[in-house]
């Protein structure tokens, strides 16, 4: 057998050396691919979880514009800081101060909105008692003092059979741990109720006109 020529050697050392150059450079690629990719992963998580809280935030703040609640404001201050030091820290903080921020806003939105909770729950169920009551009371009055069509009737009723329905179900939410979920059911509830009271033509208790201009309109019967 023939021994390789100098020539020969040199170009089998040019090989490797190539050889050697484009592994280096895949595995460089591919390590920066990698990063990219958990660096993606990171940061899709965040957004979530900042989106995830920035949705209970809106029902919470919701609920504040609805109804007075000298407490619940504190919780509701309270809350509103984190979401500025959060805002604050996506804008311009580093990783771990947005982590820090969001974690604080994660770990107090629970007790805020199981306070929320059984305050609607309260409240809810305190107007579902009134429209019972009002609506008893204005079948008792005469045609001519209050006046309402066979449609409008129908109506009111089926408002009443919806915001008690809500109201259930918020319960079974609540107990279920689901706080976010029922303060929605809960606010459906006194949605239907008022809905019923204006269409029976009948006033909003005094401490519900606020939530009835806020969720029904200012068209609000006096």
């Amino acid at each position: 057998m023939d021994l390789p020529t100098p020539a020969e050697i040199r170009s089998l050392r040019s090989g490797r050396r190539f050889l050697k150059w484009t592994a280096w450079t895949v595995g460089i690629a591919m390590a920066f691919l990698v990063w990219g990719r958990i660096e993606s992963n990171q940061s899709l998580t965040f957004r979530e979880r900042k989106k995830n809280v920035d949705s209970k935030v809106r029902v919470l703040r919701e609920m504040r514009r609805s109804f007075a609640s000298s407490e619940l404001d504190k919780d509701m201050d309270k809350l509103e800081n984190f979401v500025s030091d959060l805002e604050a820290a996506s804008k311009v903080g580093s990783a771990q101060e947005r982590t820090e921020a969001l974690v604080n806003l994660e770990r107090n939105l629970p007790e805020i909105l199981k306070r929320w909770s059984e305050f609607t729950e309260v409240s809810s169920d305190k107007l579902l008692q009134y429209v019972v009551r009002e609506s008893q009371l204005s079948k008792m009055d005469s045609e001519e003092r209050h006046p309402l069509k066979a449609k409008e009737k129908e109506f009111a009723q089926n408002y009443f059979r919806m915001a008690k329905e809500e109201w259930l179900a918020g319960n079974k939410f609540r107990r279920d741990g689901n706080h976010l979920y029922s303060l929605v059911l809960y606010k459906r509830s006194l949605k239907y109720s008022l809905s019923c009271l204006k269409t029976s033509k009948l006033p909003y208790p005094e401490e519900y006109k606020k939530a009835g201009d806020r969720l029904l309109g200012q068209n609000s019967p006096r």
